[in-house]
Order: C-alpha cells, then structure tokens, then sequence
C-alpha cells in the first residue's frame, strides 16, 4: 500500500510540474498581437506650395479617422482656418482650404515619407510638398 500512495504522489508531482512548465515554455506558440497599421498622415506638416511666379510656406496640421481627413493650416500669406472635404483613399490624399486669397484644392500621395502632389485655385495651379515635423 506504502508503494502504490507513493507512486501516485510521484505521478500527481510529476503531472503539476509538467503542468505549469508546458505553460511557461518560452517555445510555446502565442498567437502574435495584431498592430493597427500606423496612421502616416496625422501629424504636423510643413508644406510649400508653388506656382509659376510664387512660392507660398504653409502648416498643415491633419487627423485622419477612418478615410476622413480633418485639421487646420496656418500661413503668413493665406491666413489659417479650417481643412474641409479632405479624404484619404489608396495613398491619396485631398484637402480644400477656404484661404485668405482663395478656396485651394490639395491633392497628392504619400512617397518616402513626404506628401506631394497637385495644387488648384480655380484659376490658379502648381505643386506642393509637405514633410512632417
């Protein structure tokens, strides 16, 4: 009888260290924790926007929620406000802004780190580039 308790205490120890030792496994597969691709856009930026004859320094402050794109701009030359309609879409992104001079239409995509694209006023177009702060 003496043989057979202890055979069973051994078995029992043997069964609980095996136990937590197969929960503490360092090979053991834990399933990796999903990250949320980095938002690229949100953020400060400085842009510079150009056309033929001027060459104009802006800040851009933007917030991306879901494919909507929100902030406000602040510029020497055009004033500061509000970024309405803006979207962003297959790497693509496009802002208006009520200016001081105009309603500016941004439209440009995300390269190395650096927003750049097109610029329309209505009667006036060029290029603009944004990098982040």
């Amino acid at each position: 009888m003496r043989l057979r308790t202890s055979v069973i205490m051994v078995v029992l120890t043997l069964f609980v260290v095996a136990s937590s030792a197969s929960a503490t496994t360092p090979w053991q597969h834990k399933p990796k924790q999903s990250n949320p691709k980095a938002d690229a856009i949100s953020g400060a930026w400085d842009a510079v926007l150009t056309t033929d004859d001027n060459t104009v320094q802006l800040t851009l402050t933007l917030k991306l929620e879901g494919n909507k794109v929100t902030g406000s701009f602040e510029s020497s030359h055009l004033g500061s406000g509000a970024i309405n309609n803006g979207s962003w879409a297959n790497n693509k992104l496009t802002i208006t802004m009520e200016t001081s001079h105009a309603t500016l239409t941004l439209t440009g995509t995300l390269q190395n780190g650096k927003l750049a694209g097109e610029l329309d006023t209505g009667h006036m177009q060029g290029k603009w580039e944004a990098k982040k702060k």
